[in-house]
């Protein structure tokens, strides 16, 4: 299967982290992102979301270009601050059977299921995408297929994970 892994577009300012929404900015960046890898991403059956306001905004806006008909899924172990032991409990819960798969989070988690499903630690700019092949839950048993940002298709290797943020 493939797991697309699309990061959060740019968020406007707000008084608490669970309320923050798309900028305008981050808006365009989602659509020109999923427009532009719109035929990679026919394949996908399923979608998993942080339950964060902004990531349920860049589903519903990936969804929409994607005439996807499907439920998009909340998952609380794509939230901010999720551990890597959560983040495992995600990764098991996948059908990997059903076809292709999208999920939308936030930085500490994107990372963290990218590293641990690949063994290579990425960059992931807001309003990004990622493609890895795998075809199970187990640790570095994924492949990072290609990078799309908003102004380069080079996959951004980090140093360290710390690099991150």
């Amino acid at each position: 299967m493939k797991l697309f892994i699309l990061r959060h577009g740019m968020t406007a300012a707000s008084d608490a982290d669970e309320r923050r929404e798309l900028s305008e900015k981050g808006i365009e960046e989602v659509e020109k992102i999923v427009r532009l890898r719109r035929d990679d991403l026919l394949g996908v059956t399923r979608i998993y979301s942080s339950p964060m306001k902004r990531v349920k905004q860049t589903l519903q806006i990936a969804a929409g270009i994607l005439d996807f008909q499907g439920q998009i899924i909340d998952s609380e172990y794509l939230t901010t601050g999720s551990r890597l032991n959560e983040i495992i409990s995600f990764a098991n819960e996948l059908d990997f059977d059903v076809g292709d798969t999208l999920v939308s989070s936030h930085q500490s988690c994107t990372s963290i299921l990218v590293l641990w499903l690949t063994g290579e630690d990425i960059l992931i700019p807001n309003g990004s995408l990622l493609a890895i092949d795998v075809e199970q839950p187990v640790q570095g048993a994924g492949k990072i297929l290609w990078q799309q940002s908003q102004n380069s298709s080079e996959i951004k290797r980090a140093t360290n994970f710390v690099d991150q943020f």
